[in-house]
């Protein structure tokens, strides 16, 4: 038998499939959009995972959740379990635990559905419902036919809409026969829970997950909770270790202190997207979750899509995630609205040259988390220590030739990060305008001063050694510091010397971000010059 007569018989043996079966099929990445468009993949924009723009950060420590990576997690999830139930005002005893909402999603599938059962589906809503409806070969049926299984998204997946918990309790009650799954995934965002009525009602199951509101997607982590029977009947039926170790524990921990979730910006900043959006008379109905819904039949997300914004879309519209507010008024403009003033300090700087193109999002009042990769290891180190130290958030994605040289990608990387500064800071009003520091490092020692007011001047000494610090020409240093200075037009003074050039370039990096910090503190005396104007 030839291997595709083998491949034909193992095709032959799968289990039948719904006749409207579609494997579930991902938004296309950077590279293919930019590959698509003819664009540069550090300028492509995302707005179509419904993740938000920030990770979570976990609350134990990453090595001890890694410190038994030899061992099979704990079967029985004891911890996440009890995390879970407490968070859910339950007990443990109700909780199942899988990867994330879409395992549970399967899960539940495989165990109330098979060839003849009905599942009921209200479009547009979450594809992976009608998905996990076909590989049971089950049939998908209205909204109100009697089904087997009802899917109900609450607050649905993609328009945002709500209903009322006890609309889905009496639906349980009404269809004793049938299991209804209330999907809970965006529920941190504004909506009521139906997890308090399942020990009342057996036949409803309550998913949820920690992609969403905690920020860990990439953990895959999620639970259902359930009457205990029913939670019973699940856990018997799913995978032995569907979460691994390190991702049960973070996830546990987040549980436990939910207090640390702040959705209040990703809220305010969902408003004023949407009422952007209104105001330049899109149909853009209010929602619940961290995105909006705009209804429309234009092939609106294709035009968005040629200028590198992917969004995800659907029949009846587009479904756009909110980002950070600087990269959300990149979207506005595209769509014709007025952004408005965002609250908080960013600024997101897009910049495409025949040498470099590169994507570049700076928060003020960050916390100093960065994500920077411009190809040049050692100044994505500089810059992320400057993040820190400053209390910066900043994202830096970059591109340029470097089979010539470093130099494009290092002066662009330090010129959009001034010109990113120059625009978070406004008209300037209200910072503390001074700041230095003096940070010793080992041998070496860096001293760095700002000043905020409008005069761009820099004075930079550092004393180096050598010509390259990893693959960073030490040469570039002081330059693209210069231009830093100029695009956000202010003064710097940066000195630094030592015996070795790691630490010289470290510890300049270090005091420049803590002056940095210390002038954009906000300060009620604001920007003050015996000139009269900053």
């Amino acid at each position: 038998m030839s291997t595709a007569e083998l491949a034909a018989a193992v095709r032959a043996k799968a289990q039948p499939v719904g006749s409207e079966f579609r494997s579930y099929r991902w938004a296309p990445t950077v590279g293919e959009v930019a590959a698509r468009h003819g664009l540069r993949p550090e300028v492509v924009l995302k707005f179509d995972q419904n993740t938000p723009p920030l990770p979570g950060i976990p609350q134990v420590p990453l090595a001890a959740s890694m410190a038994r990576l030899n061992d099979y997690p704990d079967g029985g999830y004891v911890e996440l379990r009890a995390a879970a139930a407490v968070y859910a005002g339950l007990a443990p005893e109700n909780v199942v635990v899988g990867a994330g909402a879409d395992d549970l999603i399967v899960l539940v599938a495989q165990t109330f559905l098979g060839p003849g059962s009905r599942a009921a589906i209200a479009e547009p809503t979450y594809g992976l419902y009608r998905i996990a409806t076909g590989l049971r070969a089950a049939t998908v049926v209205e909204p109100g036919e009697l089904a087997d299984v009802h899917w109900c998204c609450n607050p649905n997946n993609p328009t945002g809409s709500v209903v009322d918990p006890e609309e889905l309790v009496e639906l349980a009650r009404s269809r004793p026969d049938a299991v209804v799954v209330v999907d809970e995934a965006y529920v941190e965002y504004g909506a009521r829970s139906a997890s308090p009525w399942v020990d009342d009602a057996p036949n409803l199951v309550v998913i949820r997950t920690l992609s969403k509101a905690f920020g860990f997607a990439g953990l895959r982590v999620g639970y259902a909770v359930a009457h205990p029977e029913t939670a019973a009947l699940l856990n018997d039926r799913r995978a032995p270790a569907p979460v691994s170790a390190p991702a049960a524990r973070i996830a546990a921990a987040a549980l436990r202190e939910p207090r640390l979730l702040d959705l209040g910006p990703t809220i305010v900043e969902r408003e004023r997207v949407r009422e952007a959006l209104v105001a330049a008379g899109h149909d853009c109905p209010p929602v619940v979750g961290n995105f909006v819904w705009l209804r429309t039949a234009e092939p609106l997300g294709e035009r968005l899509e040629e200028q590198g914004i992917v969004v995800r879309v659907f029949a009846e519209g587009i479904r756009v995630t909110i980002r950070r507010p600087s990269e959300n008024d990149v979207l506005l403009a595209a769509l014709g609205a007025e952004p408005g003033r965002a609250a908080g300090r960013e600024a997101t700087v897009l910049r495409t040259t025949t040498e470099t193109a590169l994507r570049l999002t700076l928060d003020l009042d960050g916390s100093g988390l960065a994500r920077v990769a411009t190809g040049v290891g050692f100044l994505d180190h500089l810059l992320t220590l400057l993040a820190f130290h400053a209390g910066f958030d900043l994202e830096l994605l970059a591109g340029g030739d470097l089979e010539v040289d470093a130099h494009h990608t290092v002066e662009d990387a330090l010129a959009a990060l001034g010109r990113a500064l120059g625009e978070a800071l406004g008209s300037r009003e209200g910072v503390t305008r001074y700041g230095s520091a003096v940070v010793p490092m080992d041998e070496a020692r860096a001293t760095a001063a700002v000043d905020l007011v409008r005069r761009a001047h820099a004075e930079v000494s550092l004393t180096f050694g050598s010509d390259h610090v990893g693959s960073l020409p030490t040469s570039l240093v002081a330059h693209a510091l210069e231009r830093f200075a100029i695009e956000a037009g202010c003064t710097v003074h940066v000195e630094s010397a030592g015996a070795d050039d790691h630490h010289v370039a470290e510890a300049a990096f270090k005091a420049l971000g803590r002056a940095l910090g210390a002038a954009v503190a906000p300060s009620g005396s604001g920007i003050r010059s015996t000139k009269g104007a900053a």
